[in-house]
């Protein structure tokens, strides 16, 4: 309970200090588009790329752990679709996707890496370098595919690579590959906004949900949110002991892996205008039940 209390419960209460001031309206919906902004093009890939830089990926970049994080996650996709098979193809993408892709952007990476040491950068880029390829190229493929949309393969594969957070990984594993440093007056830029990325994710995540409703078929929402945050992780942990994955990353594999449904599920809903209000309520009740779950596996999985 130590664990939760030093570095969950301050993440949550930014999330909810965030989500205060959003209902206050001291944080109206353009601030909240700024500010969540700010952390996506600004603050988090920062962070990734100081991470990567210093050779977070090139350590922390496992088969085992790539193994053991996405091999169940793509057999939990597979069954959630295979479950929904009478929806429309765009609909079950967006149910697969949710119940695979976690919130280790704006939440994963600043309560695991503070829960776990710096040394949970690794295998926490490598996660997210890996799931921004797989879990949003893919369900944008299928969906321009439904649609009958002659460029979806380009779609896909222009989203992913113009994503900043992975164009921050490459460069920074790129970086740490040749002789050099960055000059002094840019590393300590690159620390500003790194060090601004895990306060600003957290209460711009709350702002954020905010605006969400929890509305449409809750059966359908409350599901979603048992298989993100119940099967996903279980499995995870099964496949870590399967392929011999060491105790540390096992933990911030789990650990990411009960992280709760991405916003960006809800984005792509809204873009897309569809499964909209599932969405939705999938995030704000995942991102709640999240708390006593961090509170569980904390105890259980320590640095």
């Amino acid at each position: 309970m130590g664990a939760f209390l030093d570095v969950a419960l301050p993440a949550f209460l930014l999330v909810f200090a965030g989500a205060a001031a959003a209902r206050a309206g001291w944080i109206d919906e353009a601030g909240t588009k700024g500010l969540n902004g700010f952390v996506y093009y600004l603050a988090m890939p920062a962070a990734l790329f100081r991470a990567a830089s210093e050779g977070a990926l090139l350590q922390g970049f496992d088969w085992r752990l790539v193994a053991a994080y996405f091999g169940p996650t793509l057999v939990l996709l597979a069954a959630v679709e295979a479950l929904g098979r009478r929806k429309p193809v765009a609909e079950r993408a967006l149910t697969g996707m949710g119940a695979c892709f976690s919130n280790n952007v704006f939440l994963g990476m600043p309560v695991i890496v503070a829960h776990m040491g710096g040394a949970a950068a690794g295998p926490m880029t490598a996660i997210i370098a890996v799931t921004t390829v797989l879990f949003i190229g893919l369900p944008v493929l299928r969906i321009e595919m439904a649609k009958g949309s002659r460029g979806a393969a380009a779609a896909a594969v222009g989203g992913v690579l113009a994503n900043p957070l992975l164009i921050a990984i490459a460069l920074g594993t790129l970086w740490a590959l040749l002789p050099w440093r960055l000059p002094g007056p840019a590393a300590t830029a690159v620390d500003l906004l790194a060090a601004a990325s895990s306060p600003a994710a957290l209460a711009g995540l709350g702002a954020a949900l905010a605006g969400f409703r929890i509305a449409g078929d809750l059966r359908d929402s409350t599901a979603l949110c048992a298989f993100k945050l119940v099967a996903h992780p279980v499995l995870v942990w099964l496949a870590a002991g399967a392929v011999g994955l060491g105790p540390f990353e096992t933990a911030v594999a789990v650990l990411a892996a009960a992280m709760p449904v991405g916003a960006n599920v809800f984005v792509l809903a809204q873009h897309y205008g569809i499964y909209e209000r599932r969405a939705s309520a999938a995030v704000v009740l995942s991102t709640l039940a999240a708390m006593p779950l961090a509170a569980l596996l904390m105890t259980v999985f320590r640095p």
